[in-house]
């Protein structure tokens, strides 16, 4: 076992319902960019996102504060593999015992609201109706914790049309007073998406209160000069009956977003006119023009994408161009994620052929390197041993989660469920079938450009689709281990 360092999101293992609780914590500061599943990058000293927050008991008997208190008290110094990088120490008692308290906790969202003036409102935790005295809403922030996983979401009014998609604490853009949010899509991917469904419903300043919409349908209002002065949202699991109406989670002109029509994909505004833009259906990604989906190979922002016949953007090129290479290695060190560029011609690379989720460290070097060699097994750092390691510069690889001896059943579990939360001392970690594939496929001398930006990428960020259980010690994307 190994440390986690003191920025570990909480993890929760009880697949429940969870619905019904109204209660408000209120914060010291609003929350933006820079979240990683509600803990921020910059955080170092191990203090929770809000020390302040009501003590919840758990059905387990374990408040938030105590786990969190107990996580916070629970580190010990980071090793380093020779000059300028290295990896984790081992894990202590403290830890293991903040672990174990961490995982009676129920999955948590908690959101904030710009109220004007560039102020944001206090934080507003599971299903409490999110209220601004009846006044509209400028900006959105949610995060999720205890649990794998993101949430992602998006605003739209009528003179500014979609923003981007955001996630895990970011915010969506901020609007000025006299712009008021209208309508509102929210989804999970990774674990929590396949454990819940996730469920929101708007109120409108003349009181109308929406039908729920659920994973990134629209609620709100399109095209009627109204907006939203209340939000409320839930999560389910799977599989479970919804016991609230479905029917009307938004007022428009026409129902927004894709539909099929003689056999095709369509996507029309809400408000009747024809679309041209980036769409999703749940967690699968589509192009429209002029409503209709494009297909093949398509130059988008800068990049070079690939969409199958029925629309759908393939975010694995492997089966469609190989796996030859060369490739460059693009490493987005904010939200912890990987892609890999092909090269298209005199066009540079910008086909992105797939990406990886990552862990860094804050020691991880900014800049554009070339691969100096590789390693099948390394021992990094009293007796902690990695796979499939390439060297990116000095002490600083990319390689496999954690092994206690080189050999591939003797996994640390925890660095396969914390992927993307627990630290590195600078290196970038992969699950070990994703180094595996940058061990066998990247060759020496491929340019690893490390970089800082809260967009993900050309992708949207990978999530962890399945936890492990402790005692499993062996990865379960690794190929080499026989089943």
């Amino acid at each position: 076992m190994r440390k986690l360092t003191r920025s570990l999101t909480l993890l929760c293992l009880t697949a429940a319902l969870v619905s019904g609780q109204a209660s408000l914590a209120w914060a010291d500061e609003a929350y933006g960019p820079g979240f990683k599943n509600g803990v921020p990058i910059s955080q170092s000293d191990g203090q929770s996102e809000d020390q302040n927050q009501t003590n919840t008991q758990t059905q387990e008997g374990v408040t938030t504060d105590e786990a969190e208190n107990a996580l916070a008290n629970a580190g010990i110094d980071i090793g380093k593999e020779g000059e300028g990088g290295g990896e984790d120490g081992e894990v202590d008692a403290a830890t293991k015992a903040a672990q174990d308290a961490l995982k009676a906790n129920f999955p948590r969202l908690q959101t904030t609201v710009m109220v004007g003036d560039s102020n944001w409102s206090q934080p507003f935790v599971n299903d409490a109706w999110i209220t601004n005295n009846g006044q509209g809403f400028h900006g959105l922030s949610t995060f999720l914790t205890n649990i794998v996983g993101n949430v992602l979401y998006r605003t739209y009014t009528s003179s500014t049309g979609w923003s981007p998609w955001v996630l895990n604490g970011q915010q969506t853009t901020n609007y000025a007073n006299d712009i008021n949010i209208e309508a509102v899509q929210m989804r999970f991917s990774g674990y929590v998406n396949n454990q819940f469904d996730i469920y929101y419903t708007a109120q409108l300043e003349d009181g109308t209160t929406m039908d729920w919409a659920k994973n990134g349908a629209t609620t709100g209002t399109m095209g009627t000069g109204h907006y939203i002065t209340g939000l409320r949202m839930a999560f389910y699991t799977k599989n479970t009956q919804f016991p609230y109406a479905t029917e009307k989670p938004l007022v428009s002109a026409v129902a927004d977003g894709m539909r099929l029509i003689d056999g095709g994909l369509r996507y029309f505004n809400g408000d009747g006119t024809s679309f041209t833009g980036w769409a999703w259906a749940g967690n699968e990604r589509y192009y429209f023009q002029d409503s209709y989906p494009v297909t093949g190979w398509q130059y988008l922002d800068g990049f070079k994408y690939y969409f199958d016949e029925s629309g759908r953007m393939l975010s694995d090129l492997e089966p469609i161009i190989g796996g030859k290479g060369p490739f460059l290695i693009s490493i987005n060190k904010t939200m912890n994620c990987m892609t890999i560029f092909a090269k298209d011609g005199n066009n540079g690379y910008i086909i992105p052929v797939k990406s990886f989720l990552t862990s860094t460290g804050p020691d991880t070097p900014l800049g554009t390197y070339q691969t100096p060699e590789k390693y099948r097994w390394r021992d990094m750092n009293h007796g902690i041993f990695t796979q499939y390691a390439t060297r990116i510069w000095k002490g600083f690889l990319i390689h496999s989660i954690l092994y206690s001896s080189p050999n591939n059943m003797t996994l640390d579990p925890t660095t396969y469920n914390y992927m993307s939360i627990a630290q590195s001392a600078g290196c970038v970690r992969l699950l070990s079938g994703d180094a595996k594939w940058v061990y066998d496929h990247c060759a020496i001398g491929t340019t690893v450009t490390i970089y800082e930006s809260v967009v993900p990428g050309p992708y949207e960020r990978p999530a962890i689709e399945q936890i492990i259980p402790e005692t499993q010690t062996w990865d379960p994307t690794d190929p080499n281990i026989a089943r």
